[in-house]
């Protein structure tokens, strides 16, 4: 790593910090300062959320009824359906309300099966749990169920493949299961539910990633994201699990940290449609949150492991004397 994540971030604070992007403002305060929510600076920037012109438009557009699609479909649409529009709010920092609440209950009614999944789909049901966890619906039995469903999976010899793949994990899914459980608090990370952490990452980081071809794709950094991923977003949800230290993860790390510009930010090559306030080959400020989230948290393992050491670690003032 040329230069070091904090630097860099003391660089790219102006920028990230514009009010003209109340939702990158929010993330940089939250994610990369530390702030908490009650912080002054936050909670304004995440009030002017809603009222954000690309925000509000989408808003707009929900129904009464039907929400961002059909009522009983919360999949409907894709990328601009009720499910993939709630998972983008939640990324954009948006605030529960009685109207993302109503959308929630129906993505909770009629998109979560009896197993508790969201679809078959890994990816599916990694991006609905993250969303519930985003709009407060951590300890609701309904989301305690979805995680018990993605430990199951984590389990089953079959259980990290695409009904739509060949018969082989799912990389995309997988990174978005990895993603449910990085949005859990630590309180909420239980054994079991570490355990199937360590399938998934296991799986993952062992896969062998052909970036000149078949995982090409993986290079193209995004946002918004749907059911895809990058490599970006993989990195960020390891090193919030704290996998910073794992050695397997500098061979995704290393092409993320080359990606960089040389003023420090990350250019967005993808997006779908449903957010276009960033046009691709320009930098990105929701990517390079992301980029800079990952190596901060890479930084933060590497500090307490070294903190332990020297706890561990005998000294003369403190041994028995002769």
């Amino acid at each position: 790593m040329p230069r070091g994540w904090q630097s860099t971030l003391d660089d790219l604070l102006p920028w990230l910090l514009e009010w003209e992007n109340p939702s990158a403002r929010y993330l940089t305060l939250r994610h990369l300062l530390d702030s908490g929510e009650e912080d002054f600076q936050v909670a304004k920037a995440r009030a002017a959320i809603p009222s954000w012109p690309p925000v509000r438009e989408i808003l707009a557009l929900m129904d009464g009824r039907d929400f961002w699609g059909r009522r009983d479909r919360p999949f409907y649409g894709g990328a601009m359906g009720t499910h993939a529009t709630l998972h983008l709010l939640a990324e954009l920092g948006m605030e529960r309300t009685p109207q993302i609440e109503a959308a929630c209950e129906n993505l909770l009614e009629y998109g979560q099966d009896e197993g508790g999944g969201f679809t078959p789909l890994l990816c599916h049901t990694g991006n609905a749990i993250r969303t519930l966890v985003h709009f407060g619906y951590l300890g609701d039995p309904r989301l305690e169920q979805a995680f018990e469903y993605l430990v199951a999976r984590s389990e089953m010899d079959d259980g990290l493949t695409c009904p739509y793949g060949d018969g082989e994990g799912c990389q995309w899914g997988i990174t978005k299961a990895l993603g449910a459980f990085a949005a859990l608090p630590a309180a909420e990370r239980t054994p079991q539910r570490m355990r199937a952490v360590q399938a998934l990452a296991d799986a993952v980081l062992d896969y062998g990633f052909d970036f000149e071809g078949r995982d090409s794709r993986w290079l193209d950094f995004g946002f918004p994201l749907d059911y895809q991923s990058d490599l970006v977003e993989l990195c960020e949800v390891l090193a919030r699990l704290d996998y910073g230290l794992d050695q397997r993860l500098g061979h995704v790390l290393t092409p993320v940290l080359s990606a960089r510009t040389a003023d420090g930010r990350w250019v967005k090559q993808y997006g779908t449609r449903a957010l276009q306030v960033e046009k691709r080959g320009q930098p990105s400020k929701w990517i390079t949150i992301r980029a800079l989230r990952a190596l901060k948290h890479k930084q933060r393992i590497l500090v307490q492991t070294e903190q332990v050491k020297l706890r561990n670690r005998p000294s003369w003032f403190n041994e028995t004397p002769p």
